[in-house]
């Protein structure tokens, strides 16, 4: 990176991912976000706002494991192309299986974006972990690019969160009423899948939490994890004091 400084430090206990996230898409800033917990650190590489790498030091994130796992490289394959890359360093493992012929360049740029998102649904059931932030522009050979949208990866993200109990957390009670909000220029390009879309419909500003997320196109789990990424890339947002519903009882004469 060239002329980085750093701009943000937290813990994800207290200001979860898809909080994060989506501060760096709307500001569309470019850098390096580095999550440091017990055992591992794992970072991930923005430009224009959008995620364009990934990296993991837990052993089971690597793309040479993910492609292992996957089938798609053999035992013998990772062996000999983990060797070449111990001895040439600053070479990508993945260029190195492609040059070996294990890989075509095509199935190298899908099995990248895969691992990527592995490591952001990772991420994203991390309940604590120092972060940084630093702004600056990477050099062409630093990582391998992809573009994967920021607001898609914290819709997909949210879904992967294995624990409900941090997003009920964040939502609130079952009588929770959320309102929809104006649809920010930076998202006017973020594709809704058809559930999605249906959900986000149900918001009126009336609905509770519970109901939205049983009468939500999804399974109520799926729901719940959907709005809290709503939340966070403000396309909704809790109604302070509950419901804005008032019911007036007229007398009636006997």
């Amino acid at each position: 990176m060239i002329g980085d400084e750093y701009v943000f430090r937290g813990n994800l206990a207290v200001t979860p991912l898809p909080e994060m996230l989506a501060t760096i898409h709307r500001h569309g800033v470019p850098g390096v976000m580095e999550f440091t917990g017990k055992d591992e650190t794992s970072r991930l590489f923005f430009i224009d706002g959008d995620v364009i790498f990934a990296t993991s030091s837990n052993r089971g994130e690597s793309l040479g494991d993910y492609l292992l796992k996957k089938g798609r490289i053999t035992a013998a394959q990772l062996q000999v192309s983990s060797e070449e890359l111990a001895r040439s360093p600053g070479k990508r493992h993945g260029s190195i299986l492609v040059q070996m012929g294990f890989l075509k360049n095509e199935e190298l740029g899908i099995a990248v974006r895969e691992q990527v998102q592995n490591i952001l649904w990772s991420l994203s059931n991390w309940q604590e972990g120092e972060v940084v932030f630093r702004v600056g522009r990477f050099r062409d050979d630093e990582v391998y690019k992809i573009k994967i949208s920021t607001p898609r990866a914290i819709l997909s993200g949210c879904k992967h969160i294995k624990d409900p109990k941090i997003v009920m957390a964040r939502l609130g009670g079952r009588t929770t009423v959320f309102r929809r909000l104006k649809l920010p220029e930076h998202l006017e390009k973020l594709n809704f899948d058809t559930s999605e879309y249906a959900l986000l419909d149900l918001i009126d500003g009336r609905t509770t939490l519970f109901d939205l997320c049983e009468k939500g196109p999804v399974n109520p789990g799926v729901s719940a994890r959907i709005l809290y990424a709503f939340m966070y890339l403000q396309l909704v947002e809790k109604m302070e004091g509950g419901s804005a519903i008032k019911i007036q009882v007229r007398n009636s004469e006997a």
